[in-house]
């Protein structure tokens, strides 16, 4: 069959479509399975030595279920991370909310740092579910993460899928310190700094498909979810004069102690509180604290406190 030149230029145009569509899938695949990070539950069954061992080499890190609500802990919680921990993969837990209200938000919150192992590099509320009776989502969702701000300084993740986070959470979602998004059609439209893009990616060490997340913002790479606690992933800029007075911008402690432990926090200053000075000194690791003028002590980090 003879072909005219109008029709082979359409077939040519076609294949090269074809082509170049394809090419651009592969490569937002690729880009989403470039780093997988999974996360866990007890659906995945109680892991293996083996298992984890092998997983190490195959993921930077892992997420992990602490609890399913206040009323219900996954079942090999403490079992798998005490595995993660034996075999220095780091990891984060997370809680899959259902409180009801911002009270029970904050008991929630409470009964998941308790349970949590306290060699996670961050703790994560995973909100996909409206069960919210008394006042609105955003105060609960804002009530949960006080409460955990309120126990530790490790990073606070927000996790949802698109819709419903813009729908439930567009303000308190704001408070967290990153934000985790599910979307498996395409990459999230809205602030998206871990994007869940898969509920069916084979991790060889489970011999398993489970929800994979890659990061999409490169100014939270992989360092930034496994290096610790948000203060110290925030380069400090210290005070290093005595002022007369300072005014609190992020939540801190008074100590009476110059060793800044939990166990010698006096009292917890919230944002636009002011506190008067009277000296300040310097660590033999260089950094400066405050003397309060009632013989207290506060950090002269800039990051918490401005004049």
């Amino acid at each position: 069959m003879i072909i005219g030149k109008s029709k082979l230029k359409i077939i040519i145009l076609s294949v090269f479509t074809l082509i170049f569509s394809f090419s651009l899938l592969g490569g937002i695949k690729a880009s989403a399975s470039s780093t997988i990070i999974p996360d866990i539950s007890e659906w995945q069954g109680k892991l293996s030595d083996s298992q984890v061992a092998d997983l190490k080499g195959q993921v930077p890190f892992i997420i992990n279920r602490r609890q399913y609500g206040a009323n219900y802990v996954d079942k090999y919680a403490t079992s798998n991370t005490n595995l993660y921990v034996k075999y220095g993969i780091p990891f984060g837990e997370y809680d899959y909310a259902t409180f009801t209200s911002a009270a029970s938000a904050k008991q929630e919150a409470k009964l998941f740092y308790q349970r949590s192992n306290k060699n996670a590099k961050f703790y994560v509320l995973d909100y996909e579910e409206n069960n919210v009776k008394s006042g609105s989502t955003n105060a609960a969702v804002k009530a949960w993460y006080n409460e955990m701000r309120s126990l530790t300084n490790e990073k606070l993740i927000f996790y949802s899928y698109q819709s419903f986070a813009t729908t439930y959470a567009n303000t308190a979602k704001k408070s967290f310190d990153a934000q985790w998004i599910a979307n498996y059609s395409a990459k999230p439209t809205i602030q998206t700094d871990l994007w869940q893009y898969s509920n069916k990616k084979y991790i060889p060490a489970l011999k398993e498909s489970v929800d994979a997340s890659t990061i999409l913002n490169s100014s939270k790479p992989v360092t930034w979810w496994v290096g610790g606690t948000e203060a110290k992933a925030v380069k400090a800029s210290y005070f290093s004069s005595v002022v007369s007075s300072v005014t609190v911008n992020k939540k801190v402690y008074l100590y009476n102690s110059t060793t800044f432990t939990k166990a010698n926090r006096v009292k917890a200053l919230a944002p636009g509180a002011t506190v008067q000075i009277s000296d300040i000194k310097q660590r033999a690791t260089g950094s400066y604290y405050f003397v309060t003028a009632d013989g207290q002590y506060l950090t002269a980090n800039k990051n918490y406190v401005a004049q």
